[in-house]
Order: C-alpha cells, then sequence, then structure tokens
C-alpha cells in the first residue's frame, strides 16, 4: 500500500513539474508569435484589394447583435459583400439584419433564408446554402458573435495573397462577460485556450482553425470537397483548417485579435459549452487529450500538497506551479492579447484552472452534448448523430 502511494505522489508531482515546463513553453511560444507575427502576417506595403465575401451563419439573435454585425459593415476595405443566412424567417435575427441593410444602404449586404439540410451540423448546412450568394472567390466566414475593427479585412485578407497559404484564422479575446459563467468562459478563452493554440503552433504547425475567423478561397474550400466534408462534424471549424492543412496548404494564424461578445450564460451552461467542447476535441484528438492533463497545473498542485499531507515540498511545488502559471496567464492574456475582462478578474483565474481540470475530468467519458437544444452522441473522428430526447 505504502509503495502504491508513493509512485501516486511521484506520478502526480511529475505531472506537475510537467505543467511548470508547459507553462515555460508557451511564454516562448508567444514571444516568437507575437514578436514574429507582424512580419508575418501584417498588412503588406500595397493592402489587399481582392473583392472579398463575408460570410455570417446565424442562428437566432446574438448578445449585443447589431454591434457586432455593424462592425463588419464599417470596414476601410474598397470591395466586399456580407452575406447572413438563417434557416427560417421566423429566427429572431432577421429584424436585426434588415434594419442593417436600411442602415448601410451602400453596402452589398444580402440575407439567405434557406432550410436546406446537408448534414447533422445545421451551422455548416447553412453556410452551404449561403454560398449561393456569394459573389467573390476570397471568403471570410466568421461566427455571428465576433466584433473586429475597421482594418480585420485588410489583415486577414492579405497573407492569402501567398499561394501557399490555404487559409486563415484569427486568436481572439472576449469584448463583453455580463455574468459570473461568462467571465469564467472569457477567462479560460485567453488564460488557457489562447496559449494552447500558440504552443501548438510552435510544435507543429497550425493544422486546424477558430471559428473567430477562417479566411480562404471558393477553390481551396472545394479542394477539400466543399461544406459537405464538414456536414456532420461538431468542431466544424477544426476539421476546416485540418482538412485544408492535410491538403497541402499552410495555415496562417493571424496576428490580428478579434473579439467575441459573450452572452450571459450561467455556470451551468458555460459547463455544458465546455464538456462539449472537451469531448468534441477528445474524439477528434484521443492521444491529445489526454495529454492535455499537463496544463492543468493548479490543479495537479493541490492534488500533490493534499497526497503529500500538505509536505514543506508540496506546498513548495505548489507556489512555485502557481506563480509561473499566473504569469504566463498574465503575460498571454493581460499583456499581449489585451484582454482587459483577464485583467480585471484575474483573481479569478486560479478558480478557472480548477474548474478546467473538473471539465477534463468530465470531457474524459461520454459522447453525449447538448448543442442549440439538441441532442448527439460524438461518434467516430468526430462527428455527430442526434439522438432522441427524452
Amino acid at each position: 500500500m505504502m509503495a502504491l502511494v508513493t509512485v501516486v505522489k511521484l506520478l502526480i508531482l511529475g505531472l506537475t513539474l510537467g505543467a511548470v515546463v508547459f507553462y515555460l513553453m508557451c511564454i516562448i511560444a508567444a514571444i516568437r508569435f507575437f514578436k514574429g507575427a507582424g512580419r508575418e502576417t501584417g498588412p503588406s506595403a500595397e493592402p489587399p484589394s481582392v473583392p472579398v465575401s463575408l460570410m455570417v451563419p446565424l442562428h437566432g439573435a446574438d448578445f449585443e447583435a447589431y454591434e457586432n454585425y455593424a462592425s463588419l459593415c464599417r470596414q476601410d476595405y474598397p470591395e466586399y459583400q456580407i452575406v447572413f443566412g438563417v434557416r427560417d424567417e421566423s429566427d429572431t435575427a432577421v429584424p436585426i439584419i434588415r434594419k442593417l441593410i436600411a442602415d448601410f444602404p451602400d453596402r452589398d449586404l444580402a440575407l439567405v433564408i434557406d432550410a436546406e439540410t446537408i448534414g447533422q451540423n445545421l451551422k455548416v448546412s447553412n453556410l452551404r446554402n449561403m454560398l449561393r450568394a456569394v459573389k467573390h472567390e476570397v471568403i471570410v466566414i466568421v461566427d455571428s458573435d465576433i466584433r473586429v475593427g475597421r482594418d480585420y479585412l485588410r489583415n486577414v485578407v492579405a497573407p492569402l495573397a501567398d499561394e501557399r497559404v490555404g487559409l486563415v484564422t484569427c486568436l481572439y479575446r472576449s469584448a463583453e462577460a455580463p455574468d459570473f459563467g461568462a467571465k469564467l468562459e472569457a477567462i479560460g478563452i485567453t488564460a488557457e485556450f489562447m496559449p494552447g493554440v500558440l504552443i501548438a503552433r510552435m510544435i507543429e504547425g497550425v493544422k486546424f482553425a477558430l471559428g473567430s475567423t477562417i479566411a480562404t478561397t471558393r477553390a481551396r474550400l472545394g479542394s477539400i470537397g466543399g461544406f459537405e466534408a464538414l456536414a456532420d462534424y461538431l468542431a466544424d471549424d477544426f476539421m476546416m483548417g485540418n482538412l485544408v492543412a492535410r491538403s497541402g496548404y499552410e495555415v496562417r494564424l493571424s496576428s490580428y485579435v478579434v473579439e467575441t461578445a459573450m452572452a450571459p450564460v450561467g455556470v451551468r451552461g458555460m459547463m455544458r459549452h465546455q464538456v462539449r467542447w472537451g469531448r468534441s476535441t477528445r474524439k477528434s484528438r484521443p492521444l491529445g487529450y489526454l495529454g492535455l492533463v499537463v496544463t492543468h497545473g493548479t490543479a495537479l498542485g493541490l492534488l500533490y500538497v493534499a497526497v503529500d499531507r500538505a509536505s514543506p515540498v508540496s506546498l513548495l511545488v505548489l507556489v512555485s506551479t502557481l506563480a509561473v502559471r499566473l504569469i504566463m496567464g498574465w503575460l498571454i492574456g493581460v499583456h499581449w492579447l489585451r484582454d482587459g475582462i483577464l485583467k480585471r478578474y484575474f483573481w479569478m483565474l486560479p478558480l478557472r484552472d480548477v474548474l478546467s481540470f473538473v471539465i477534463w475530468c468530465l470531457s474524459m467519458v461520454g459522447k453525449r452534448v447538448e448543442w442549440r437544444g439538441r441532442l448527439f452522441d460524438i461518434v467516430g473522428d468526430g462527428k455527430i448523430v442526434e439522438v432522441a430526447q427524452d
């Protein structure tokens, strides 16, 4: 029995020290990106002028929806259209889009209402239906809760001039977090998820996309099988970037940081969203998801204190781990990503870390998720199958 306890202590200690290494590597990855990204993805001496079609799939009116959509209409870009799409005339986003069309008469705006379905993921079906109204070769797909500045299109479209680049995606931070659950999720975005994106870029390159921005061309989309190839995947943005990378193109992470206006979600809603993402990631990359254990240094440090009965060594390990973790979170989330919400509620980061470990544990089992009021089982490599609700 004593031998087993010793093994458990050493295992947890090793994982905790591994987390410290992970945090330090995140800092290195961030330094490399933020010091070099301007040269890699910033606007060229001659700003891009190729016509662009923005695609915004909608499902109900988002939090502060008008301002989010209006930010896309204020782009300092010579020629672009925006295609909004819903599946039903009764969708609550429709009046907002009609007002937008009236308020921006000089902009090329279109609203597609089409319920045709090509797979389990209704967002992807929506995008496929919207494609019929798209006028231009270059397309930029944007999640409906995203808010951007006037120079957004110039930045994200520029790298596509390089024929080796098949897709451009963006980091993001929270613009709004109106309740406790949203604040916890916002903190996790820039202090946990974005560092993971940066270290993935450093270690293996970007082989995924983020729904905050997906800039590509119709030809490159067609080369992976179009939206039909994504129609049954829950993580359609991840799969789109992954398929583009596998087809031989480079996926470029832009230096431009967009914002997401998060709605009030409550702690329970935040947990459902995070577990859904976790189970999807586990199905898509099972070994990679298992390896995420070393990203949970705060929780591992607390576990080590518990199993070692708060020995001086265990307390030193916990304090050291937490110090490195907080430095990493501040540098990436506050200093580089300029996340005002994380800065204001930085004291909540250890709580968010413990909650993230709980979510990781919950996501290691089970395959059922709730998404947009529907229940799905995640099967295979991340595809979804709807199941009847009790």
